[in-house]
C-alpha cells in the first residue's frame, strides 16, 4: 500500500491562490487507458474541476508509454495528473458531485438548492458509451447542461440509482427528492440518432426527517432509498410492489437447506444473473411509489432480567458530537448491507471485542459503524466499534474480492483445533451485536469507513480493519472514492488537499469472479450423487397402479372421441295408410326431401352412423312416427309439396 498527496492547487478561493475546502469529490472511467480516471472536485467555491488522472498499479511497459503520451508531462508523482477544464454555472459553493453509473452525466448540487446536470450530448454516445467523451472535453460548452431547481434551501448529498434513470438529494430543510429522467425508456429502446436530451421530473417528495439531511444513498438493488440526518435517525423508504404485468418474475431456486436461523435466511446463496435482470427491469419500467417508511433511531435492551426493566438506548450520535456536516451512508456494492457512519455503540457488559479499547459499562458508549442486513432494520447485524472520533462517510468498493481459503473451503472443525496465526486471521471473529458475522455468501464486500482524520477499511467477512491510515491531513475529512478496478483510493479534506491510497496486487485480497452455468453445474453433479438410474420396460408391459412400489410406465392419453348424435334411417317401407295419413301434411314431405337429400349425398355415411343394436326397438317407435312417411314420399319421388296458404279470418262489416 502507498499514500500519496500531491501538492495541487485543486480548488482555488478567487485570486488568493490559496485552496478552497473541498467538500465532494466523484471518479469516472475515462476509457483511455486502463488505469485513467477522470475526477472532478468540488469544494467551498462555485466552481467545480475536471482532472484526468491514471494511478500507479506497479507495471510499466507500454502502459506507461501510454500514460505520457496522454499527459505530455513527466512528473516524479506515482499517479500521473493534469488539469482538463472547469465547470462554472452554480452560485454559491457545491456540496456535492457524482458521476452517473453509465458514465453519461454528472450530476452537481449546492447550498444554492438548484441541481445541474452535465450530460454527454446524444450526438458523441457513440456505441451506446460516453465515458470515454470526459476525457475529450476543453471546457464545459462542449456537455449538455440541464438545471433543476428542488425548491429547497440547498443539497447536501447526492445519489444515483444503478440504472442511472433516477437519482436522490437530502436537502438542508429536511427533505428527501427523487428525480427521474422522462427520456430514459426511449432512448433505451431507439437507435442512437434517434436518442433524446434527457428531461428530469420530481417523482418522490418527503420531509419525515426533523432536521437536516446530511446523507442520502440510493439502493443499489432499486428497492430501498435510504437517508441520515442530524436528528440522530436513518430512515428508509421501500418502494412499494409493482402491480401486476405480464412479465414473470419468478423467484430463485435455493439449492441449500433452509434452516430458522437469522444468519441462513439474510445471507443466502447469490440469485441467478437473470433474475436480477428481470427484477431490476420490473423496478426500473414501473412508476416510484414509496410504502411505509422505517425509522432507524434506537434499540430497546433488557437491563435487569428478573424484573424485566428495559432501556432505550440511542443508535447514533447528536449534532454536537458529530463536527462533521456530512453523514454520508452507503449500501454495498452487491446491496446485501446497509453501512451507516456516526454510531453509538453501548457495550453491555464490558468489553468484549477484544481490541482493549471498550468501556467497561454501558453508560460510556464508543463510536462505532454499523452494519443492517438487507430486510433486517431493527438492529444492526454486525457492530465496527473502537473508533477515536465518529465516522462521517461510508464509500463501497466497486469490486467484490474472494473469500479467505480457510472460509470459502468451510473446515470449521480445522479452524477449532489448528492454532496456527494464518487461521486466527482469516476467520471471521464474533462479539456482542454481530450476529450475523458469518456470512455464506460466496464473496466479501470491501468498503471504506471516514472518520475525521482517519481512514479505515473494512470488509464483511472480518470485524477488524483490513488497513488504517492516519494523520494524512490537518483538518477533518469530509469524502473518498473509489477507482474503477478497485485498487486505488482518492481522500480529499477541507484543508483543500488530496490524498491518493494506492493498493498493490491481492493486497485486498483476490477479484471475486461468479460462476458460470456450466460450472455451477458441474459443482452440484460432484457435492450431489447421482440417483440410481432404472430402466423402463417396455409399453406392452401393464401399468402398476402409483401406489405401489415400482417402475412406472406412461402410456399416451387416449384421443377423445367426437360425440356425435346419431341419426335414424328406417330402410323398411311403412303401410299405404300410413302414408296416405303423412302425404297429407305438407311440412312432413318438406323435411322428407331435405333428410333424402342428405342420404343422396353421402351414402356411404349413413351405413357408419347406423344406430346401436340396443336403439333399434326405439328407433323403429320413432320412425313410425315421423321419419318412415317422410323418406317413403321422398324415395317414390312425389311432387314438391305446395306451401300453405294462410286461412284469413273473414270480418263482417255492416252497411
Amino acid at each position: 500500500m502507498k499514500v500519496e498527496t500531491p501538492q495541487i492547487l485543486w480548488n482555488s478561493e478567487g485570486d488568493t491562490g490559496k485552496n478552497a475546502p473541498l467538500y465532494s469529490i466523484s471518479m469516472q472511467e475515462s476509457g483511455v487507458t486502463e488505469n485513467g480516471h477522470v475526477l472532478a472536485t468540488a469544494g467551498n467555491t462555485n466552481i467545480i474541476n475536471l482532472w484526468k488522472i491514471s494511478f500507479d498499479n506497479g507495471s510499466g511497459g507500454e502502459q506507461q508509454q501510454q500514460q505520457q503520451q496522454l499527459f505530455h508531462k513527466d512528473r516524479k508523482l506515482m499517479n500521473k495528473i493534469d488539469y482538463m477544464t472547469s465547470l462554472a454555472r452554480h452560485e454559491r459553493p457545491v456540496n456535492s458531485v457524482a458521476f452517473s453509473p453509465d458514465g453519461l452525466h454528472l450530476a452537481t448540487a449546492g447550498e444554492a438548492g438548484n441541481i445541474i446536470i452535465w450530460s454527454v450530448p446524444v450526438s458523441k454516445r457513440g456505441n451506446g458509451n460516453g465515458k470515454h467523451f470526459w476525457s475529450t472535453i476543453d471546457s464545459g460548452k462542449d456537455l449538455t447542461v440541464k438545471i433543476v431547481s428542488t425548491h429547497c434551501e440547498g443539497v447536501c448529498d447526492l445519489s444515483w440509482s444503478a440504472d442511472s434513470k433516477r437519482f436522490m438529494v437530502g436537502s438542508i430543510d429536511s427533505h428527501v427528492l427523487v428525480w427521474e429522467d422522462k427520456q430514459y425508456a426511449h432512448n433505451v429502446a431507439s437507435h442512437e440518432s434517434q436518442q433524446k436530451e434527457s428531461e428530469w421530473q420530481s417523482v418522490f417528495r418527503s420531509g419525515e426527517h426533523t432536521s437536516f439531511v446530511q446523507g442520502v444513498s440510493y439502493d443499489p438493488l432499486g428497492v430501498y432509498l435510504a437517508s441520515m440526518g442530524s436528528d440522530r435517525t436513518c430512515r428508509l423508504f421501500p418502494r412499494k410492489i409493482p402491480p401486476k404485468s405480464k412479465k414473470k418474475v419468478l423467484r430463485p431456486s435455493n439449492s441449500t437447506t433452509t434452516t430458522s436461523s437469522s444468519s441462513s435466511r439474510i445471507s443466502s446463496c447469490e440469485p441467478p444473473a437473470e433474475h436480477q435482470q428481470m427484477v431490476s427491469q420490473l423496478l426500473t419500467e414501473t412508476k416510484v411509489e414509496i410504502g411505509k417508511t422505517k425509522r432507524i433511531k434506537q434499540r430497546t435492551t433488557a437491563t435487569d432480567p428478573e424484573t424485566g426493566a428495559q432501556t432505550k438506548q440511542r443508535l447514533f450520535v447528536d449534532e454536537s458530537t458529530c463536527e462533521s456536516f456530512f453523514r454520508r451512508l452507503s449500501w454495498t456494492t452487491d446491496g446485501m448491507y446497509l453501512v451507516t457512519p456516526a454510531a453509538l455503540w453501548h457495550n453491555d457488559g464490558g468489553n468484549d471485542d477484544g481490541s482493549g479499547e471498550g468501556e467497561s459499562s454501558s453508560s460510556s458508549p464508543s463510536f462505532a459503524t454499523y452494519l443492517f442486513a438487507r430486510h433486517k432494520f431493527d438492529e444492526p447485524c454486525k457492530v465496527l466499534p473502537g473508533l477515536d472520533k465518529p465516522s462521517v462517510v461510508v464509500r463501497p468498493n466497486p469490486v467484490l474480492f474472494e473469500l479467505p481459503t480457510t472460509a470459502a473451503t468451510g473446515s470449521d472443525k480445522s479452524k477449532e483445533h489448528d492454532g496456527s496465526e494464518e487461521s486466527k486471521e482469516n476467520e471471521s471473529p464474533t462479539r456482542k451485536g454481530n450476529r450475523n458475522s458469518n456470512n455464506k455468501l460466496p464473496y466479501r464486500s470491501v468498503f471504506a469507513v471516514m472518520t475525521l482524520d482517519s481512514i479505515l477499511v473494512y470488509d464483511t467477512h472480518h470485524s477488524h480493519p483490513l488497513s488504517i491510515v492516519r494523520g494524512l491531513h490537518y483538518t477533518g475529512l469530509t469524502d473518498c472514492c473509489w477507482s474503477k478496478d478497485g485498487h486505488s483510493l482518492v481522500v480529499c479534506s477541507t484543508d483543500g488537499y488530496l490524498s491518493i491510497i494506492n493498493f498493490g496486487p491481492n493486497e485486498l485480497g483476490k477479484v471475486y469472479q461468479p460462476p458460470q452455468p456450466q460450472e455451477q453445474q458441474q459443482q452440484q453433479q460432484q457435492t450431489l450423487p447421482l440417483p440410481p438410474v432404472k430402466r423402463v420396460p417396455s409399453p406392452t408391459a401393464s401399468p402398476l397402479p402409483p401406489c405401489r412400489p415400482g417402475p412406472t410406465v406412461l402410456e399416451s392419453r387416449p384421443t377423445k372421441k367426437t360425440r356425435i348424435t346419431p341419426t335414424l334411417i328406417s330402410t323398411t317401407t311403412p303401410n299405404d295408410d300410413e302414408t296416405k295419413k303423412t302425404t297429407s301434411s305438407p311440412t312432413s314431405t318438406t323435411s322428407a326431401m331435405m333428410i333424402a337429400a342428405t342420404t343422396t349425398r353421402s351414402p356411404t355415411t349413413a351405413h357408419k352412423r347406423s344406430a346401436p343394436p340396443e336403439t333399434e326397438e326405439v328407433g323403429d317407435a320413432v320412425n313410425k312416427l315421423s321419419l318412415g312417411s317422410r323418406l317413403q314420399a321422398a324415395e317414390t319421388g312425389g311432387e314438391k309439396p305446395k306451401k300453405k296458404k294462410k286461412r284469413i279470418q273473414p270480418m263482417l262489416i255492416s252497411t
